[in-house]
């Protein structure tokens, strides 16, 4: 059994970052809109690997795939005493894998934890094109989950607080350049192969760069490093589970009307240590209400 979850654990580690997750962010998250308006948006991540850099895949055969579809729903408020954005993401995930170390494909499908949470501005000054904000997203541990086959579950049998600190500046009459810095803090899944998972915390830095073709189009580029998540089963420490990745992309939003908005996104890890070397495309549309 312990040899088997070592293979396995590295897979729950591997997804952390597969594009269903919301705290990847997206190129102008933080430029603010209006107190009143309302955006509903729609994610449809497709997350592809075929190759697990890492220690627990001997045999080199692991691949992935995910499918999902989510659901956020934001307002722009005062309540907080300052602009803030209460909101919520629901998401159905089909994901399908081979895990390190295994000839055989494991798949699970179902609704993923819903987050809830906001973002807080610190600043929030569109004359200058200058914003700054917390976001903070609780996902609350009630997706569907299969405690046999956790790794490719929707949900993931734990509370997990994500905090990412924003700070955008505008520079010249095109550029907007933006650097986040984050923390995904995890609780414990008390039924992970009948055992106790604990994971220690995940830092990401993330930066975009991002410029006006026209009135209504523009292009960014975006970098993503991620260090930490270590992992521990039933008290012991697990070697190489350890998480280090870097992710290149690009991005393309266009404004089809002032109330609707269409983007298109791609990423690829160009590093990765105890992880899925991915390629992430997704394609997300909002609606102004």
């Amino acid at each position: 059994m312990l040899a088997r979850l070592a293979r396995t654990l590295p897979l729950t580690l591997a997804l952390t970052g597969t594009g269903v997750d919301a705290a990847d962010l997206n190129a102008r998250d933080f430029v603010s809109a209006p107190l009143g308006t309302h955006l509903g948006v729609a994610y449809l991540p497709l997350t592809r690997a075929n190759d697990y850099h890492g220690t627990a895949d001997s045999r080199g055969n692991a691949d992935l795939a995910v499918n999902a579809v989510a659901w956020r729903q934001l307002w722009f408020s005062d309540i907080c005493g300052a602009l803030c954005t209460p909101q919520f993401i629901v998401s159905y995930v089909d994901t399908e894998a081979r895990l390190p170390g295994s000839d055989r494909h494991s798949r699970e499908r179902g609704i993923g934890d819903p987050q809830v949470g906001g973002t807080l501005f610190f600043i929030n000054d569109p004359q200058t094109r200058t914003y700054s904000g917390l976001l903070a997203l609780l996902s609350v541990p009630v997706g569907e989950y299969h405690g046999n086959n956790p790794g490719v579950s929707p949900g993931a049998n734990r509370w997990a607080l994500h905090l990412n600190y924003n700070y955008t500046q505008g520079v010249g009459e095109r550029w907007l350049l933006e650097a986040n810095l984050e923390a995904q803090l995890y609780g414990r899944n008390n039924d992970y192969f009948d055992s106790t998972l604990k994971q220690k915390p995940l830092y990401r830095l993330q930066a975009f760069a991002s410029y006006d073709l026209t009135a209504t189009t523009y292009g960014a580029l975006r970098l993503i490093h991620a260090d930490g998540g270590e992992l521990e089963l039933g008290g012991r420490r697990l070697d190489d589970s350890h998480q280090r990745y870097t992710q290149v992309g690009f991005e393309l939003g266009h404004w089809l009307d002032k109330r609707n908005q269409v983007l298109l996104g791609l990423t690829r890890n160009v590093a990765t240590d105890n992880a899925y070397a991915q390629d992430n495309l997704l394609l997300r549309l909002v609606h102004v209400f």
